[in-house]
This record gives structure tokens, sequence and C-alpha cells, in this order.
């Protein structure tokens, strides 16, 4: 068994983040987020860097190698950023990874964004919409990508931890095989509003989809945008 975020990560998501989302996500990010300095936390392999610039930080090595081709990016432990008190004006952590992250130490990643940003900063977080979990406990994919992998994963949903206990492999087209259990937490937005503001972010604002469509119990996404308050 394998970590999954590295090799396995890169070349199961790749196939599914094709040029035409990115674009719509860095569209949608640019117009919400305000003028100045960037935070892109979580910034994998640097899609959202190449469109918006931006510092990145993530903590896979490998994914930091393709980012820094695309802007400014380092490894850092996203509760101690390496970054001075009040440095940006905005920033965004998207793709559910803070949902990657065990529960108690999402207020502290929180708390440590709380301090890079200046007072009146956005913060964007997206994660999928929790609906979708619970109407599908169990969920899964087998099938060849793009590349010529082939991926097949299991997901199960813990209504207890609510978060999707996850075990992917693929088997490459060269032969060989990688596999990694790992988990997706999803917050709804009640629970969104409670860590940011313990963190001292108001959430100004939440949309479905980066259409800027309402959120819905059908919604695929939980995108909310907060303001620093002091």
């Amino acid at each position: 068994m394998s970590e999954f975020f590295g090799e396995l990560y890169l070349r199961s998501t790749r196939p599914f983040l094709v040029d035409q989302v990115t674009e719509a996500e860095a569209r949608f990010l640019r117009h919400n987020l305000p003028d100045g300095r960037w935070l892109d936390l979580g910034c994998g392999h640097g899609r959202h860097l190449a469109h918006l610039g931006g510092l990145g930080v993530d903590r896979d090595q490998l994914s930091l190698r393709e980012a820094r081709s695309h802007g400014a990016a380092t490894r850092a432990d996203f509760t101690a950023l390496p970054f001075r008190d009040e440095s940006f004006e905005g920033g965004w952590c998207w793709y559910n990874s803070l949902g990657t992250l065990e529960d108690a130490v999402v207020p502290r990643v929180l708390a440590e964004v709380r301090r890079v940003m200046k007072p009146g900063a956005v913060f964007i977080i997206q994660g999928t919409h929790p609906a979708r979990a619970r109407e599908q406990p169990h969920a899964g994919f087998d099938g060849t990508l793009s590349n010529g992998d082939h991926l097949v994963e299991a997901a199960s949903y813990d209504t207890v931890r609510r978060r999707d206990e996850i075990r992917r492999t693929l088997r490459g087209a060269e032969g060989r095989t990688l596999q990694a259990d790992f988990f997706i937490r999803y917050y709804d937005l009640d629970e969104w509003r409670s860590l940011l503001a313990d963190a001292s972010f108001e959430v100004r604002w939440s949309v479905g989809s980066v259409d800027g469509a309402p959120v819905e119990e059908s919604s695929t996404d939980l995108i909310v945008g907060a303001q620093k308050t002091r």
C-alpha cells in the first residue's frame, strides 16, 4: 500500500481536470478575489497558479515539481505556513483539499490562514456538497483513463465521521500497480460558518458551482467565500 498523494494522485486525477474545468475555476476565482497577493493553499501541480499567479503551497513534492513551472510554490505544513503575518489579500483552497485532513487539524489550518491574511482579505473554499455522499453511500469507478491507465475506486460513506473512506487502485499502462487508502471529509455550510467564524472569518456568500448557481441539495459543489473580520 502506497501513499495517495504523489504519483498515484497525479496519474489518477489529472485526466479528470481538463483545461476547460481549470479555466472555468480560474475565472470564478479571479472574479471573486480582491486585487493583490494571493495564496493557493493545496496548489497541487499548479493548474490554478498557471492562470492566476499567486503563491502556492502543498505537501506533495512530486506535484510541486510541476507547480513550480507555473509559478512560485513551496512545500509546507498547512499549520505552519512559511509567510509573514498579513501577507495576502486573498486566497483559495480547492478540490476538497481541507477534507483530506483530520477534523482536529482543520481549525489549526484556518487559524494559520487567518494569520497570513490581511484584514478584509477574502478566502474561498471549495468542496463536494455532502448530500451527494449521503445519497450514494457506496460509489465507485472502474474504467480506462485518457492516459491509458486503468483506475478502480471504491468509496464507502461513514455517516459518523461524515466522510468517504476510499481505496484507489491504478494499474498503469506500463504494468505497474499503485494503490492507496484515503478519505474525503464533506463539510456542510453550517460547519464551514462555524469553523471559519472561530478563525475570525465571516462567510459572505456561498454557491453550488462555479457558474454561481445557488447551493441546493442537488448541488455538486459547496463553495464558500469568507472575509477576515479582524
